[in-house]
């Protein structure tokens, strides 16, 4: 019983792992913004995403003015990226 809980909860953090955006276009949608090394980090577990959005990842990247900047990328099914800066 206790190696089906420990296959369970892997099983189940490979499943919320996977949910961040899709990491061209998360790239894209900065990029197009002046954003240059860009970083798409983890799943955004508090990232502020709307309700529409299904998948949201933290990001880092040098912004336009050559400053860090870092926030979330949020992604849905029907609609398109949305950067939301910290």
């Amino acid at each position: 019983m206790k190696k089906i809980k420990i296959i369970a909860v892997a099983v189940l953090g490979l499943i919320l792992a996977s949910c961040g955006v899709n990491p061209s276009k998360a790239s894209r949608a900065l990029e197009a913004q002046g954003m240059t090394d860009v970083k798409i980090e983890g799943y955004a577990w508090f990232g502020g995403c709307g309700r529409d959005d299904s998948f949201a990842s933290y990001f880092s990247a040098t912004g336009a003015n050559g400053a860090e900047v870092t926030g979330t990328v949020c992604q849905g099914f029907w609609k398109g990226t949305t950067v939301r800066f910290d």
